[in-house]
């Protein structure tokens, strides 16, 4: 088993905040499989960020009713149609953190990853093509993607690659990978030590702002 922890394509160039500020954390549980290898890997490192003074806000998007994007007669509500996932938009633009924590199906992201990332369409203003800020979540966000994997590392990669652009203008100019390979049954990832130690690692130096090296 594997485990990758890295930053994304942006330097964090002032990103960090500040020691002794609280980090507002919103985690998002993609895995229709509850208590599978990326739920877990997902808490441990809230769990981690908790205990470094974050405050982590969980949600499960197999325990909510919601659709993907539609515009509502030509224009964009707040949040989309007015669903279970509205609430937890709303605390993502709240938030300082956001982690997707998602396992590897059919080579990509879960379904039900895809159609919550689809309604992140409504945080962007109206003139989002042309505005200088395109995205009502600002420039400083940071953005943890867990990805766990029944597969060896050779596969996949950086899922969050995929979705660079839309994230670049939504505003997750610091972006993390959090990586498990090679773990298919279901809580492995418990024993995966390394994966572990990354959340952990990751954890410490997003809300404290330190600089860390993973092997």
């Amino acid at each position: 088993m594997t485990s990758t922890v890295f930053p994304g394509d942006r330097e964090d160039e002032g990103l960090m905040r500040e020691k002794g500020e609280m980090t507002k954390i919103v985690c998002l549980l993609a895995s229709p499989r509850k208590a599978g290898n990326s739920d877990v890997l997902a808490e441990r490192f809230c769990s981690a960020a908790e205990m470094h003074g974050a405050h982590a806000q969980v949600h499960s998007l197999r325990d909510l009713r919601f659709q993907g994007y539609t515009p509502q007669n030509g224009t964009m509500a707040d949040y989309g149609p007015d669903d279970d996932l509205g609430p937890v938009l709303a605390d993502i633009e709240e938030a300082d953190v956001l982690v997707i924590a998602t396992p590897i199906y059919f080579c990509n992201i879960s379904g039900l990853a895809k159609q919550a990332l689809d309604r992140f369409f409504t945080f962007f203003v109206p003139d989002y093509l042309t505005a200088e800020v395109p995205s009502r979540l600002g420039r400083d966000k940071k953005l943890v993607l867990v990805q766990t994997q029944g597969e060896g590392e050779e596969r996949y990669g950086n899922i969050l690659d995929q979705y660079t652009p839309a994230f670049d203008k939504l505003g997750f100019t610091s972006r993390y990978l959090l990586r498990a390979c090679g773990v298919r049954d279901m809580g492995e990832v418990a024993a995966h030590t390394k994966a572990l130690s990354n959340a952990d690692l990751l954890a410490r130096r997003i809300v404290l702002a330190e600089e860390a090296t993973v092997d």
